[in-house]
């Protein structure tokens, strides 16, 4: 399993580099042909960087399989990895941060094919890290939500939508974000999630090279 999942994995990451999107069906593929545990064999011997580039060109209407099955320290790091591919993004790029990050989250939290004690699984392990809690709350600065009517249906998608999820999980964490969104600015926050995933970019990186020269 272990030399096959490798091979596979090879096979993804090259094709991640070109399409997050291509790459995200082939995993699809390999699910659908040979099983979703042989699908997170391949999740395990890819980098974490090349996870968020494909599930990051997915979203809620057409979600990447990877976060179906990843578990929930896995989507956690994810969240920590990802704002380092905002580097390269044009001069509106707060408005455009907070759109990826609704985008993804949406993917997380409204896709009808994840349970909801994964999804809470999932949302507490966010919450518990600081970073991850900066990137929950980043869709929702600068909103008001005073006359949000939570007894009624929400437009599919957006941002009330993704809130009143948040909060039927837990109304801890609904809390935690608001407190979050309500006293922070999209500029301070997007710069942390940057500086933090670029950290954790260089620190990926510097392990792959040491691996690199480990004796086989």
């Amino acid at each position: 399993m272990t030399t096959n999942a490798l091979i596979l994995a090879t096979d993804i990451i090259e094709q991640a580099q070109h399409s997050g999107r291509r790459a995200g069906t082939s995993l699809e593929a390999i699910a659908s042909e040979q099983g979703d545990e042989t699908m997170l064999a391949v999740l395990t011997e890819m980098d974490i960087l090349t996870v968020a580039k494909i599930v990051r060109e997915h979203d809620a209407t057409i979600p990447s399989i990877a976060t179906w099955l990843m578990d929930a320290e896995s989507i956690k790091q994810l969240l920590n990895v990802e704002p380092s591919y905002w580097q390269n993004m044009d001069e509106d790029s707060v408005f455009c941060a907070q759109t990826e990050a609704h985008s993804l989250l949406t993917q997380i939290f409204l896709s009808s094919d994840q349970d909801e004690e994964k999804q809470l699984e999932i949302l507490t392990a966010i919450v518990e890290d600081d970073f991850g809690l900066l990137y929950l709350s980043l869709p929702f600065v600068g909103h008001d939500f005073a006359e949000l009517e939570e007894d009624e249906e929400q437009t599919s998608g957006s941002v009330e939508e993704l809130l009143m999820k948040i909060k039927t999980l837990s109304e801890e964490a609904y809390r935690e974000v608001m407190t979050v969104s309500s006293n922070g600015t999209l500029a301070n926050i997007e710069n942390s999630l940057k500086q933090n995933a670029n950290k954790q970019r260089v620190t990926a990186v510097e392990m792959d090279t040491d691996d690199m020269f480990a004796p086989l």
